[in-house]
């Protein structure tokens, strides 16, 4: 019975309610003020599975994806993008997609041009076209509008969109998470991956539509390092392989000159592959990448699960009500309160070591990730924030020490 009271008391009960109010205090504090906005920003962009993918990984070991071929289209115009769709199409390819908003009219030599190119190509095999969400409507968790290719070239293609999720409330825009498919009014559109693997091999986008998740975390399997990527004038230019196309799930896109060089600027985003998980300078993605990697991960279904949210949270409070019967014993112990902030830092100090292995394990064996973010500050801020309420609490309630003499 004495062993329950220093469990439960009402130093640790309310010690761990103060915790949370604590961090819930700090989110307020952070939102109206921009200097303390930064550090949120930055806490709030790194997670412990971007280490994973960037640094954790042999990233070296990491199979490249053959089923999927890039073709870079830098800056051609229209009448050379479907120069290549021609080219393409003559190799036999399962599917082709386009990672490029043609809305509107252009020159009409030019127009003209594309969609002679697309009534020839398309009779040789389904082909993909971006289109874009827009006006969300956050009320009907829905989108009023959705940007489509220019009229005359629809009816020769279908249309998947190609926004890329991002952390957009921080500058780092990081990509980790796709959404399969969204409402736009009455109808449903399907994101650009998983278009094109409806159209090459529908059994694995059933799978992935029937998981039912609003979004998938995206499984990164690299760079233009793990897929074949051709640069514009290779293709133009038939320079090669004959068989490089046959029965490949093609997608074409913006990688600026030279993929190799990587001098483009635009659609570039952050990634969990980055070298650099907090402060990042140099955007390390091109979109059209990121569809690759969408795409591996949906043919090779290497989807990670996540926990679900209610048991994060259980999880998160029972790690944070467990350092707080701990530090509150030992803060109110004779020998033991003079060493507190020595023994409270070397067990912060454990516990993280602890749930980075445990976290990186069964993200690496099992594909799971778990969502205990919410604990983890807890458990880092648990003894300074303990150490200042207990002070308060024996001072001015001074009974709620009595479990503890």
């Amino acid at each position: 019975m004495r062993f329950l009271r220093k469990i439960f008391n009402i130093a640790t009960l309310t010690g761990t309610i103060t915790i949370f109010a604590f961090m819930f205090l700090l989110q307020v504090v952070a939102v109206n003020f921009d200097f303390l906005n930064i550090f949120e920003q930055t806490i709030n962009n790194f997670k412990i599975s971007d280490v994973y993918f960037s640094q954790i990984r042999d990233n070296e070991n990491v199979k490249g994806d053959t089923n999927i071929v890039i073709v870079n289209i830098g800056y051609l115009p229209r009448a050379a993008l479907g120069a290549q769709l021609e080219v393409i199409s003559r190799y036999k390819p399962k599917v082709i997609g386009l990672d490029a908003l043609l809305e509107g009219a252009r020159q009409p030599e030019q127009d003209s041009t594309l969609e002679a190119f697309l009534q020839i190509a398309s009779d040789r095999c389904p082909i993909v076209f971006a289109s874009k969400l827009e006006k969300p409507n956050l009320e009907k968790k829905s989108f009023d509008s959705l940007g489509l290719p220019y009229k005359p070239f629809q009816k020769y293609i279908e249309t998947g969109y190609v926004n890329v999720v991002t952390d957009e409330d921080t500058k780092f825009e990081t990509a980790r998470i796709v959404s399969p498919k969204e409402k736009v009014k009455d109808s449903i559109e399907y994101s650009f991956a998983t278009k094109l693997v409806q159209l090459s091999y529908p059994n694995k986008a059933t799978i992935l539509l029937e998981r039912n998740n609003e979004v998938e975390n995206i499984y990164y399997r690299g760079n233009h390092q793990k897929f074949m990527v051709l640069n514009p004038m290779d293709v133009l230019e038939e320079n090669f392989d004959p068989s490089v196309f046959k029965d490949k799930i093609v997608i074409m896109g913006y990688m600026g000159e030279d993929y190799l060089i990587e001098n483009g600027v635009d659609d570039r985003y952050y990634t969990p592959m980055n070298k650099r998980s907090v402060g990042r300078a140099a955007r390390d993605m091109y979109g059209i990448m990121i569809h690759a990697n969408m795409l591996s991960m949906i043919m090779h279904e290497n989807y990670i699960d996540v926990i679900p949210s209610f048991l994060a949270i259980i999880i998160s409070v029972l790690m944070a009500f467990a350092n707080v019967v701990l530090f509150t014993y030992i803060y109110f112990h004779r020998k033991l309160g003079t060493w507190y902030d020595v023994i409270t830092k070397g067990v912060q100090l454990v516990e993280v070591i602890i749930f980075v292995f445990i976290f990186i394990w069964t993200l690496a064996g099992y594909n799971l990730m778990l969502e205990a973010t919410l604990g983890v500050l807890a458990v880092i801020l648990s003894g300074d924030v303990l150490e200042v309420f207990l002070a308060l609490l024996a001072n001015i309630y001074p009974k709620s020490t009595r479990a503890y003499e």
